[in-house]
C-alpha cells in the first residue's frame, strides 16, 4: 500500500514538475535578435536599427555596446514593463566624438526574456557584430563638367574617385541626380547627367561622393545659367471639359464632387501621384549608355505647349488651380505614329492618370525618354528599340484636350527641358564632349554601385 501511494505521488511530482518546466512561463526560446550584417562600415556619423521580439513571455531589458581594443562604450541600457513583445532600437552617434578609432570594433547586443528559466533569470541572446570604423571620405578629382546650362536645361560631370565610393551624384536643391561608376586601375571613373530645372528652386549643383561608411566629399560645380524664357499660359475650363476629361479620372467615391473640387482632385493630388510614380520608374536606369546622336522629335510635328509653361486655369471666370508643364507637347494628324526619340530599353508601358497610355524609354545614364497620351502602344517592358522605331501613336488619353503627344525626358527621375535633346550641336558640345573619357573608344560599359 505504501509502496502504491509513493509510486502515485511520485508520478504526480513528476508530472507537476514538468507542468512547470514545460509551461510558457519557463520558456527557454531566446529572444530574436535582428543586427546589422558582419563588416558593415560606420563612419564619422553611425546610423543603426537593431531589432528584438520575443514570445511568449516577452522582453524584459536590453544593452547595447561598442568594444574597440579592450574598452568598452555603452550605447544603449534600457528595461521594459511586462507586455512589451516587440522592439526597435534606433541608434544614432559620433563615434569619433566617444574616442573610437578606425578600425575594427565590435558591436554587442544582448537582450534578456521575462522567462522563469534558469530561476527566473531568462533566457538572453547575444549578438556580436564585427565592424570597420572610418572617417576618411573618399578621394576625389573633378575632371570637367559642363560650364552653360540653359535655365531647365540639363548639363554632365566628369570625375575620378577612389575605390571605397560607393555612392556619388550631383545634388541641386532637394533633387539628387545619380552618378554611374566605371573602373580604371586603382580608381573609379564616374559620370552623371544632372538637371536644373524651376521646380529644384536652386541654381547650384554639387558633386557628392559617399563611401560605405557614409563619409562624403562635396565638390560645387561651377558654371553659368543661361537664361530660357518661361511661358505663361491661361487654360479656361469647359463644362464639357470637366465632364469628359475630369470626372471619368476620379475614384467612384469622389465622383460626386462638384466641378470645381473635381479637378483639384485630378489636378492637384492625383498629379503629385503620377508624377511620383513615373519619377520612381525612371530612377531604375541602366548603367550602360545606349543612345548615340540627338533624340528624334516626333516627324511632321507642331510644338502647342513647352517645358516649363507655368499653367492657371480657369473655371467660368474664376481661377481654380496651377501646374508647370514638364515636357513638350507635339501635335500632328490624328493617332501619328510615335517614334523611339534614341535608342534604348521600354523600360515601361501602361495607364498613368493625367497622362493616359505611356511609354518610357531608358537610354542608360539616367537618361530615359517619355511617351503620353497615346490610343496604343507597340511595345513591351524590356524590349529594346532603336531611334525611330514606332512604339504607339497619339491620342488624347488622360488629362488631354485633343490628339497629341506628350514628349519628356528625365534624368535620375527629374524631367528636363527636351529641346536640347533634339539638338545634335549642343548634345556633341555640352554632353558628350564632357562624358567622351567615361564612354571611351567603343567601350561605352558602366557599372552602378
Amino acid at each position: 500500500m505504501k509502496k502504491a501511494i509513493a509510486a502515485v505521488v511520485a508520478v504526480a511530482v513528476f508530472l507537476m514538475v514538468g507542468l512547470v518546466l514545460f509551461a510558457p512561463p519557463f520558456e527557454r526560446t531566446p529572444p530574436q535578435l535582428k543586427v546589422p550584417p558582419e563588416g558593415s562600415y560606420i563612419g564619422a556619423k553611425a546610423v543603426f536599427v537593431i531589432e528584438a521580439e520575443d514570445r511568449p513571455t516577452g522582453l524584459k531589458e536590453a544593452s547595447v555596446a561598442l568594444i574597440q581594443e579592450g574598452r568598452t562604450w555603452s550605447l544603449y541600457s534600457q528595461s521594459f514593463p511586462p507586455g512589451t513583445y516587440r522592439l526597435r532600437i534606433p541608434l544614432s552617434f559620433e563615434p569619433k566624438g566617444l574616442g573610437i578609432r578606425e578600425g575594427a570594433a565590435t558591436l554587442e547586443v544582448r537582450v534578456r526574456d521575462r522567462s522563469l528559466w534558469r530561476f527566473g533569470r531568462g533566457n538572453v541572446a547575444v549578438a556580436q557584430v564585427k565592424l570597420l570604423v572610418d572617417y576618411t571620405p573618399p578621394r576625389v578629382e573633378l575632371m570637367a563638367n559642363t560650364r552653360y546650362i540653359y535655365f531647365n536645361g540639363a548639363g554632365a560631370v566628369l570625375f575620378r574617385t577612389s575605390l571605397d565610393a560607393s555612392r556619388a551624384g550631383v545634388q541641386v536643391g532637394d533633387l539628387f541626380f545619380k552618378a554611374f561608376f566605371k573602373k580604371e586601375g586603382q580608381t573609379l571613373l564616374g559620370a552623371a547627367l544632372f538637371g536644373i530645372p524651376q521646380y529644384a528652386k536652386a541654381c547650384e549643383a554639387h558633386l557628392v561622393v559617399e563611401d560605405r561608411a557614409g563619409n562624403q566629399r562635396v565638390l560645387p560645380l561651377s558654371f553659368d545659367i543661361l537664361p530660357r524664357r518661361v511661358p505663361k499660359d491661361r487654360v479656361s475650363l469647359s463644362e464639357a471639359f470637366i465632364r469628359e476629361k475630369i470626372y471619368p479620372l476620379l475614384p467612384p467615391e469622389k465622383a460626386g464632387l462638384p466641378p470645381e473640387e473635381a479637378f483639384k482632385a485630378v489636378n492637384e493630388e492625383m498629379r503629385q501621384r503620377d508624377e511620383a510614380t513615373i519619377s520612381q520608374m525612371a530612377s531604375h536606369s541602366s548603367p550602360e549608355p545606349m543612345w548615340h546622336g540627338a533624340f528624334l522629335q516626333m516627324p511632321n510635328s507642331k510644338v502647342t505647349a513647352t517645358f516649363g509653361d507655368r499653367r492657371t486655369y480657369l473655371y467660368k471666370g474664376k481661377v481654380i488651380g496651377h501646374s508647370i508643364h514638364l515636357g513638350y507637347d507635339l501635335a500632328s494628324v490624328a493617332h501619328a505614329p510615335v517614334p523611339a526619340a534614341n535608342k534604348g530599353r521600354v523600360l515601361y508601358t501602361g495607364f498613368i492618370g493625367i497622362y493616359g497610355n505611356v511609354v518610357m524609354v531608358d537610354h542608360g545614364l539616367g537618361l530615359v525618354s517619355f511617351y503620353a497620351h497615346l490610343s496604343r502602344y507597340k511595345v513591351e517592358e524590356g524590349d529594346v528599340v532603336e531611334k525611330g522605331d514606332i512604339i504607339g501613336y497619339t491620342d488624347s488619353t488622360g488629362l488631354a484636350g485633343g490628339d497629341h503627344l506628350h514628349f519628356g525626358v528625365l534624368l535620375s527621375g527629374h524631367p528636363v527641358d527636351p529641346v536640347e535633346w533634339w539638338d545634335e550641336k549642343w548634345l556633341r558640345e555640352r554632353v558628350m564632349a564632357v562624358l567622351q573619357p567615361f564612354l571611351g573608344n567603343g567601350g561605352r560599359k558602366g557599372e552602378e554601385r
